[in-house]
């Protein structure tokens, strides 16, 4: 038994549409309009009911259903409601008229069932693959056919085409998955389902259209029915279910129940479009931001790297300048101290061959002798002088080590001395590795392998051996962990930067600067490279020192910089570039 009326409501009782059967005489039946509330076309006894039905339906999304009795022109007639939840806060009603015929019962059980699974599906989900698939199988298995199958009409190609992209069928009979039917070859069939009509043959034989007779006879079809699904979006497709094997009839019910199916089938594809639509928009929108937040990052990047390469090749111009200025007048002592050594020693060795050939001497002389203390004079104006060459010779190398660390690689790249550059680093460094109040001098532990010259941009590799010590520093300057060891005059630990080298087979070279200071939590280890990241205070760290290096070594070196630490364990941070560039530019 099929419903003899069919209506789509919402929450509030509002009909959004229904479909009347064969029985036209149901209470006011030519009242109905949609937009208005079902309790307004129900007699008073029946609307309590019904009100509370679909407070159940919204309550507990589940199928609810009662009976009740119409006074009509032919008498008193039983009927039920069932309310089935839909999405979007929608319920479809269903009235039947019950039957006590055993047989009649079943078949509205079954065809309720198949109504109820499809709900359930449209329900639980917006995959519109799946409920179509659902949808062919449960037709099939239902009205025990051969065949049923569903086409998508394809009208954005010069000639629409019908595609055939789910079927269920006998194990028997060939597949028509993925066939592709020229709208042109079906013409009165394709006419029908445009326009919306349900085509209905019970015996393929005797349809007039040769055309029609012979496309359906190809397809071995006997008994042949079509349903048209028409959407919101204006979609077009079609329920085209067959018999093979002699005619078969189609009842009314059975197309009735069928054109419920389209129905539901029509909301669904709407609500799985509208779904997938929302998503796309949602993942749009959301790439968008993504890909505006990643740019406003780079930008903030690059912006602070070049602020820092200005700043160090301004910085690296002042260095070389000062160094090339202070070196003219060092030069000049450095190289007047020899001279001035060997005057003063023939300035005391003609004074000691007056003492001893003028003794003693005058009294205004003696007096003066004693004045100024001749006999210290002696002894202590070589060791003078002795001190002002050592200093000058260390005032040559601090130059030396400026120059050597402003290198503004004007000329590219070269090949570099890496344990030049680690020292000359350290020295311009040497004033924080010292002791001071409350903190012991920093041990620096040099384990340097056998490395030939390295091809890179000296200065920036300069840049990274400086900001890596530079964070060593800092971390032992907060205290050491336990990777240290005690001082054989002391038991505190003694806070150490080790840094080695080495060469391996596949002509890598290896710099790892490791200290036995706090380590870090792997947390802060994965955002170590992140512009900007830092956990120093604000006004001593901008967060850009790890991520500059970051990018000379890996992007600018086409090498690795790689950080192990634990709390308590230290850090240890690894360079790996390549010996030779591939390029004599990056």
């Amino acid at each position: 038994m099929l419903p003899h009326l069919y209506f789509r409501i919402d929450t509030d009782g509002k009909i959004l549409d229904y479909k009347p059967g064969k029985i036209q005489s149901i209470h006011q039946l030519e009242g109905v309009v949609a937009g208005k509330k079902i309790l307004e076309f129900l007699p008073p006894n029946i609307r309590i009911k019904f009100q509370q039905s679909i407070n159940k339906v919204v309550e507990t999304k589940t199928l609810v259903s009662f009976q009740y009795t119409l006074l009509l022109s032919e008498g008193n007639r039983n009927f039920e409601a069932r309310l089935f939840p839909l999405q979007e806060r929608q319920i479809i009603v269903i009235v039947r008229e019950i039957s006590h015929s055993e047989a009649k019962f079943r078949a509205i059980a079954q065809r309720e069932a198949l109504l109820n699974r499809l709900s359930s599906q449209i329900r639980a989900s917006l995959d519109l693959n799946c409920i179509l698939e659902t949808a062919v199988q449960e037709i099939r298995n239902l009205f025990e056919i051969d065949r049923c199958v569903f086409f998508w009409y394809r009208q954005n190609t010069d000639s629409p085409q019908w595609e055939s992209v789910y079927e269920a069928k006998s194990s028997i009979l060939p597949c028509l998955l993925t066939d592709q039917v020229v709208s042109d070859e079906i013409e009165l069939i394709a006419a029908k389902t445009l326009n919306k009509e349900i085509i209905r043959i019970d015996d393929v034989e005797t349809v007039s259209d040769s055309m029609t007779q012979q496309f359906l006879s190809d397809f071995g079809f006997t008994a042949f029915i079509s349903l048209p699904v028409h959407t919101q979006s204006g979609e077009i497709g079609a329920f085209s279910c067959g018999y093979c094997n002699g005619f078969r009839p189609w009842l009314d019910d059975e197309v009735e129940l069928l054109q419920a199916v389209t129905d539901q089938i029509a909301i669904a594809i709407d609500q799985a479009k509208l779904y997938t639509q929302s998503r796309l928009t949602a993942q749009t929108a959301q790439d968008k931001a993504n890909q505006l937040e990643a740019t406003l990052l780079q930008l903030q990047q690059t912006q602070a790297q070049l602020i820092q390469t200005e700043k160090m090749s301004s910085l690296g111009q002042l260095v070389a300048g000062i160094a090339h200025e202070i070196n003219n007048p060092v030069n000049f002592i450095y190289g007047n101290i020899n001279h001035a050594s060997q005057y003063v020693r023939d300035l005391l060795s003609l004074l000691e061959l007056y003492q001893q050939h003028y003794c003693p001497p005058v009294p205004e002389i003696h007096q003066h002798i004693y004045a100024i203390d001749l006999d210290f004079l002696r002894q202590d104006l070589p060791k003078i002088l002795d001190s002002m060459n050592i200093g000058a010779k260390r005032i040559q190398q601090i130059v030396l080590s400026l120059r050597t660390f402003s290198r503004v690689d004007e000329d590219g790249m070269k090949p570099m001395d890496i344990h030049e550059g680690i020292d000359s680093s350290l020295l311009l460094l040497q004033n924080r590795l010292k002791a001071k109040p409350g903190q012991p001098e920093i041990q620096v532990i040099q384990e340097y392998g056998n490395l030939p010259r390295v091809v890179c941009h000296a200065g920036q590799i300069n840049q990274v051996f400086m900001n890596l010590l530079t964070n060593a520093i800092d971390a032992l300057e907060e205290g050491v962990g336990n990777a240290s060891f005690p001082t054989p005059h002391s038991q505190l630990p003694t806070p150490y930067i080790r840094i080695r080298t080495e060469l391996t087979a596949d002509q890598q070279v290896i710099i790892r600067i490791a200290d036995n200071g706090p380590g870090m939590t792997e947390k802060v280890r994965q955002h170590l490279f992140d512009p900007f990241f830092t956990t120093k205070p604000v006004g001593k760290g901008t967060g850009m020192g790890l991520s500059i290096s970051y990018q000379i070594v890996v992007n600018k070196h086409g090498g690795q910089l790689q950080c192990f630490s634990a709390p308590g364990e230290g850090a240890e941070f690894v360079i790996t570039i390549p010996l030779q560039q591939q390029s004599s530019e990056q």
